[in-house]
């Protein structure tokens, strides 16, 4: 009996029916050789222009409501690519991790008194892949994990090889003086914007990070390039 292996399908092309480039990816345009994508990658230059030139701030709380009837088939299509957007944003998370997280946040909502969506984005937030990535110390989520999976990243002097490890308040990382060039060439390349975070406190001659845990206080709008629409995503998928 043959097992039907599912088809390896490029990262770039995820990005085609979600029309943003999410994971702010400056050589996924290049991908799109082929004259059919000549409409799309017009369009995701602009949005790069519009980037430059006027920051956007999305409001994570804000609750999308339509003005007038939606149908069904609108109103599920939306909720899927909003999930496809967070998903896609943290390094395409598993289906099953997500609803877990879900799962999760909906029960111990109550208990520590913050909405579901709240404590998604935190849980996200405070995954080791996640802060080494808004640290500013790997380009991308995918080279943060390569990190780790290769036993370089130590948490309080020991080594970690997950990805979705949670962070506690005052753990310290650390990365192997092996990658301290690679790191340089990361922190200058990115331009330090977004800025990094307020519940991380980094030292950038040593390659530290001191983990501080107040992302309740965190603003998070201006570390995403589009709208994630936590609460459709937390209220229609009842997991």
């Amino acid at each position: 009996m043959k097992i039907k292996r599912s088809r390896y399908k490029p990262l770039y092309k995820k990005f085609i029916r979600l029309r943003k480039n999410i994971q702010n990816r400056k050589k996924i345009l290049t991908s799109f050789k082929s004259k059919k994508w000549y409409n799309l990658v017009s369009f995701l230059n602009n949005m790069l222009v519009r980037r430059k030139k006027n920051f956007r701030a999305y409001d994570l709380n804000q609750y999308f409501i339509s003005r007038f009837s939606v149908s069904y088939k609108k109103k599920f299509l939306f909720n899927l690519l909003a999930k496809q957007r967070l998903s896609l944003f943290y390094g395409v998370l598993p289906e099953k991790y997500l609803k877990k997280l879900i799962r999760i946040s909906k029960i111990e909502c109550n208990n520590l008194k913050l909405l579901p969506s709240t404590l998604l984005i935190i849980y996200l937030e405070k995954r080791l892949d996640t802060v080494l990535y808004r640290s500013h110390f790997a380009k991308s989520l995918r080279e943060s994990r390569l990190l780790i999976q290769h036993g370089h990243v130590y948490v309080n002097n020991l080594v970690v090889s997950t990805n979705m490890y949670q962070l506690k308040k005052g753990d310290i990382i650390q990365i192997s003086s092996k990658y301290e060039n690679t790191l340089k060439y990361n922190i200058f390349s990115s331009n330090l914007w977004p800025l990094p975070p307020k519940y991380l406190s980094i030292n950038y001659k040593t390659f530290q990070i001191f983990y501080l845990d107040n992302l309740q206080l965190t603003n998070f709008s201006q570390y995403f390039p589009f709208s994630l629409e936590l609460n459709s995503i937390v209220n229609y998928h009842k997991y």
